[in-house]
Order: C-alpha cells, then structure tokens, then sequence
C-alpha cells in the first residue's frame, strides 16, 4: 500500500515534522542557549510534534526527561508522573540518577507501588516531589540536561506545585534546559505573565501559529510531487477551508490526495469531496464534543460559526443573553476553543465550524 505523505495521526516522529521546521529550529536554539521557553498554542496544533523533535535534534548532546502535566490531578499523581519521567534516565550522571535515588530510598520506577499503600504507611508526595527534583539539579552538575513539560497549564490543579517547581530550578537554569508547552493558552498566557504567578517573566512565550498560505501551498505541492500527482491549484482551497490549521491542513491534503490517482491533478471537486469524507469522519466526535458543551457556549459556537456578532440580532434569535455570550466567550477563549484576534472570533477547529454549519443551517 502506498503511503501517504500528509502523515496526521497523532503526535508525529521526528523525521515526519518538516513543515514545522522553522519552529524546530528556533525552539533548538533558545533550548541550547539556555533560555527557558513556553510553546503556547491550542491542541492539534503540533506542539508535542515539534518538541519530540527538538528532544530528537538534541540528542547527541544533552539527556532530555520527558514530563507530561496532563490533566493532573494531585501531589501524588505528580509524584509518580516525575517517577516514570526520571526512570528512563537512571544511568546517567557521576553519581546517576538511579544512585542518587538510591541515596534517598526512591527506587526509580517503583513509586506507583509506594503511593498505593495505605495512607500511614504511604510517604508525603510533596517530600517526594522535592526529592525528585533534587536528583534532577544534581544530576544536570555532571550531564546536560533539558527538562521538557508538555501539557504545563494541567498544574494549576495542584496547589503550590508551579512555586515548588520554581524554588527547586530557579538557580539552575544554566544546567537544565527548560521547555515548557500547553494547549490552554490563556493559562499558559497567565503562568508565565500574571505577577501573582510563580513563573511571572521566567520564560520566553513562543506561539504554534498556524500555517500560512505558501507553507500550505509548498506542503501540499511537495506531498502530491514526491508521489507522482500534481496539487493543480487545490493548495490555496485547503488554505482557506482549514485556517492553516497544522492538523487540519495535513488531515484534508490527505483527503484529497488519496482521491488522486498517480498522474492525475487534483481539482477543487476534490477538495469538496474530501471536506466531506474529513466532516463524516469526525461527525461523531465532534457531537460528543459539542454535546459536552453548556448551553451558552453551545450557542456562542454556533453564532461565530455563521459569522454573526455574538451580541447582534442572531444572537437574540436563539436566546442568547449579553451576559451569558461574554462568559462563554471568556470560557471558550481560555481553553482553546475560540481564537480572539482584536474583535474577531473564530473557532480554532475549521471541521467543527464546518459541523457546526451543516447540522445548524
């Protein structure tokens, strides 16, 4: 079977990541130079894709620990996130991590054992978490060391985890690399800009925009090129029915391209066709999701995906309150739902937009 050249299934390998190859590049040199850095940006906008390959471009020279922050849910589940991040790296530094862990009875890799235990047997998660830390700064005196935390923003659901983290780093950002990322990007925006925050100014905030027009167009014409097709001039069709939206983009090349047979040109019926093999596919998980929605921001959804004013007279036609579309507004903002550029409002996801359309009119 034929491979397709727009890969889009999860988050990708490393030698799959060129059209972000700019992004790669300028997150390589702000790691390397030692500049702690945030990647803010909504979900499926490749963010995990671009930091796996910047931990692959790093490799030969520096050990990368892996911590992923989502949806966490307590001291000790941080605890054991940090665990099986530092295991993987037990052999590395003079003393390693496995004997410095040793040292303070934490058995790389067995922690999940030691938290399930009743509660006056189970040891504090914080003390445990300081110990961890600990082990990372002395491990980085001896060997290179970039600390990667991918979903960031899931730590304000722990008290005081985002001040610890800080008070165990702040004095070592010359030995460990830090990169953070998140796909909430008003939390993200608030971790690292809202005085009141333990990491206020600490990092550069670096954005996962979408795609523009001639990154679009390259992509698609060096995908249909490199299998013996021809995009004809469906590149600036996917542009605009996609936003430039990263995953989106490579989901509908793909669309389109496996409707393409070898020496043939695409057209813009194919486009129209593939738009709907995209839309059938995902209808059901967008239901849930749109499902899952309150009511106000339910219909705040459906007036941006028509291009209405959330406070005009369609908005008044389906009910919805003044009051009621400023805090959906705010709500659907904050996670990542909604883009807000100026007065403009677009829904991140140009499928669900396309969903929203269809089954609303």
């Amino acid at each position: 079977m034929e491979l397709s050249p727009f890969p889009h299934h999860g988050p990708l390998e490393p030698g799959q990541s060129g059209p972000q190859s700019d992004l790669i590049d300028d997150l390589v040199r702000r790691v390397s130079e030692r500049r702690v850095t945030a990647l803010l940006g909504p979900r499926r906008h490749g963010k995990t894709t671009a930091l796996r390959a910047v931990v692959d471009r790093l490799s030969d020279s520096v050990t990368s620990v892996w911590l992923d922050l989502y949806e966490l849910a307590s001291w000790s589940d941080l605890a054991g996130r940090l665990d099986r991040a530092l295991a993987p790296i037990g052999g590395v530094g003079s003393p390693s991590v496995n004997e410095l862990a040793a040292r303070l009875s934490l058995p790389l890799g067995m922690l999940s054992v030691e938290l399930r235990k009743p509660a006056q047997q189970r040891p504090d998660p914080i003390l445990i978490v300081q110990s961890q830390l600990d082990i990372l700064v002395k491990a980085s005196t001896s060997e290179p060391i970039v600390l990667v935390i991918d979903e960031f923003s899931g730590i304000v659901g722990v008290d005081g985890a985002a001040a610890l983290l800080r008070t165990a780093l702040q004095h070592h950002f010359q030995e460990i690399g830090l990169l953070f990322a998140g796909s909430e990007p008003s939390t993200m925006q608030m971790l690292f800009t809202d005085r009141a925050e333990p990491f206020y100014a600490q990092a550069d905030l670096v954005e996962a925009r979408p795609f523009d027009a001639a990154s679009v167009d390259r992509i698609v014409r060096s995908g249909f090129e490199s299998t013996g097709r021809s995009a004809g001039s469906v590149s600036a069709a996917i542009a605009y029915v996609t936003g430039g939206h990263p995953h989106r983009v490579m989901e509908l090349a793909d669309a389109v391209w496996s409707r393409v047979a070898p020496g043939d040109t695409a057209t813009d019926d194919d486009v129209t066709l593939a738009l709907d093999d995209v839309v059938r596919a995902a209808s059901a998980g967008l239901e849930r999701l749109f499902s899952s929605f309150p009511t106000g921001e339910q219909l705040v959804l459906r007036v941006v995906a028509k291009n209405e004013a959330i406070f005009g007279g369609y908005a008044d036609s389906l009910g919805l309150s003044s009051g009621g579309a400023q805090h959906a507004r705010a709500l659907l903002v904050d996670r990542g739902y909604l883009r807000r550029e100026g007065t403009t409002l677009t829904i991140v996801d140009p499928v669900l937009t396309e969903w929203i359309r269809r089954t609303f009119g």
